[in-house]
């Protein structure tokens, strides 16, 4: 339970630099493929680069796998847990800034679930900075 509280009490209070940060919210795959194309979002999970197609790929918590364009110049290491900030594409997530999230594994399922807490009617604020 206290690893728990920990993660939420983490995730609540990331904070980023960039202007987008503070306006995108954080999706999982589901909310994502919800939201129309042009909106700001976060997402969470390890990317890859695939050689062939010089793409670089997000692997969500959920375990899907999404195209994104990192025309930021922002380096992103291999197989690094990260959190993408940016805009969804017609099928891939443009992204503006990039967070390394800390070393070490992180609950997917914990995450998501704060995710949906974070959407929920009634426990929004709870969710928001400063609050």
């Amino acid at each position: 339970l206290q690893a728990q509280i920990s993660v939420l009490h983490w995730y609540k209070n990331l904070r980023l630099e960039p202007p987008m940060a503070g306006v995108a919210p954080r999706m999982n795959m589901a909310i994502y493929n919800e939201v129309p194309v042009g909106s700001a979002a976060r997402l969470a999970g390890r990317c890859e680069f695939v050689p062939e197609s010089q793409q670089w790929i997000l692997q969500t918590f959920e375990g899907a796998k999404l195209p994104v364009q990192n025309s930021s110049g922002m380096e992103i290491a291999p197989n690094q847990l990260v959190e993408i900030i940016g805009t969804k594409g017609p099928g891939e997530m443009q992204a503006t800034a990039v967070c390394k999230l800390p070393e070490g594994d992180i609950d997917g399922e914990l995450w998501n679930q704060a995710v949906q807490m974070a959407h929920h009617p009634k426990l929004r604020h709870l969710f928001q900075p400063g609050a």
